[in-house]
């Protein structure tokens, strides 16, 4: 294993999303100044500059705002904040172990909204006054019902026969993209055996636990999967990153997912690959100074590895960070454009290579001018 893993590009989607952070500064200006009704208006502005006119009813009172497989229903009465988010439908249902699930959700990961049952109807509730809907807090309202109701749906149709109350409105690929997505999926995944087999001959297990981690996420930015692969995915890094499970079977999990995808075949796999309208996006929105921070550590442990001539573990360092970063956020171009040159560039060169040109890339986003001055 002489050279460095291919680097595939992102086949379709939007890497940035729609936020528009120039007009957040307005948002909080308007809450400080008590302007609660301005400053909520220009927080949906910031989601999407789009949102108001699209999706809200002429007195502005009222938006019924899709995402995936659900629509957010966000009312203003009498200074009043309603936000109500139909789930699914449990009518036929097994509802025991189901209720006992959505329970849980109740408790964690929702910590401002809550999920009701209403007549075999579940459904996000949170409700307000305008003067304590503060921004911060209600952009992260609504992003955990969001999140929630990604990442969680479909796990409640797959396994407890609930069904959707609205028809999600999805864009499949096309034929060329679906063949093109199952073939780089499947050069992912054999790749990294390849990869595991030579760390385990070398008895390096934590490189080939990286190695699982890496595909996953590489299987991310090269697809953007959704639904149950989606979800499953998520639950499998968490289980990867558990440093209190045995490392051995974190590393066979991660095999058998892996597996699992190639087994299940193409016609299973394609069922996960679609875009949907998205009201608050998945991943955290952050600017040139966010990044320089999130990168730090990596790059001081990079630049550490490459100078004592430890060319795999600076390409595996670096690597992890890079692919993590889009993987947890909606970064701006101008990252995108660096981090994207060097995967490309280091793709399949030798681990010295390879190194360089990534190491290159970190210290590159290091001396980027400051987004605050």
């Amino acid at each position: 294993m002489n050279n460095t893993p291919k680097f595939h590009v992102n086949l379709w989607g939007n890497l940035q999303g729609n936020l528009n952070s120039a007009i957040w500064p307005n948002v909080t200006k308007a809450w400080s100044e008590k302007r609660y009704q301005d400053s909520f208006f220009g927080l949906l502005d910031y989601i999407n500059p789009a949102l108001r006119n699209k999706y809200g009813d002429a007195s502005q009172t009222q938006f019924k705002v899709p995402h995936g497989s659900v629509v957010v229903d966000i009312t203003l009465k009498n200074d009043n904040l309603d936000v109500s988010c139909p789930l699914v439908d449990i009518s036929e249902a097994t509802r025991i172990p189901l209720l006992r699930k959505v329970a849980e959700l109740n408790f964690h990961p929702l910590v401002l909204a809550q999920i009701k049952l209403r007549e075999n109807q579940l459904a996000f509730n949170y409700t307000a006054t305008l003067d304590t809907c503060e921004p911060y807090k209600i952009y992260y309202v609504l992003k955990e019902i969001c999140t929630t109701a990604d990442r969680y749906d479909d796990e409640l149709r797959e396994k407890f026969k609930a069904k959707n109350l609205v028809e999600p409105k999805v864009i499949y690929p096309t034929d060329d993209i679906a063949s093109n997505a199952w073939a780089q999926v499947n050069d992912i995944i054999n790749e990294t055996f390849e990869y595991q087999n030579y760390f385990d001959s070398q008895r390096w297990y934590g490189s080939s636990l990286d190695f699982l981690v890496l595909a996953l996420k590489r299987i991310d930015l090269c697809l953007q999967t959704q639904g149950f692969l989606k979800t499953e995915s998520e639950r499998l890094i968490g289980e990867l990153n558990n440093g209190n499970v045995n490392l051995n079977d974190r590393v066979q999990s991660g095999r058998n997912f892996l597996k699992l995808i190639q087994q299940n075949g193409f016609d299973s796999f394609k069922k996960n690959l679609y875009q949907a309208e998205t009201f608050i996006p998945e991943r955290w929105r952050v600017n040139v100074d966010q990044v320089k921070s999130a990168i730090k550590n990596a790059t001081a442990k990079t630049t550490q590895y490459h100078n004592e001539k430890n060319y795999i573990g600076s390409v595996i360092e670096s690597l992890y960070c890079i692919y993590d970063m889009f993987y947890r956020n909606n970064m701006d171009n101008t990252v995108n454009y660096i981090f994207i040159g060097a995967l490309t560039n280091a793709s399949g060169k030798t681990w010295a290579e390879a190194s360089g040109i990534l190491l290159s890339s970190l210290q590159t986003i290091e001396n980027l001018p400051s987004t605050t001055n």
